[in-house]
């Protein structure tokens, strides 16, 4: 009766991690995309741009 329950609280913390880790997953991928945009956008479009040169 013992091993059911180990066996019931293991599948249950592997659940738990499993959504945790989806979740965390989505939130980097978000962040990601939004560096990956926000990196692309300061890059300048033409060469009028850079009024330095």
């Amino acid at each position: 009766m013992s091993t059911c329950a180990l066996q019931c609280r293991t599948m249950r913390t592997r659940a738990n991690v499993s959504r945790l880790l989806a979740v965390v997953l989505t939130l980097v991928g978000l962040v990601g995309w939004r560096a990956l945009r926000d990196l692309l956008n300061a890059i300048p479009d033409s060469n009028d741009d850079f009024g330095l040169f």
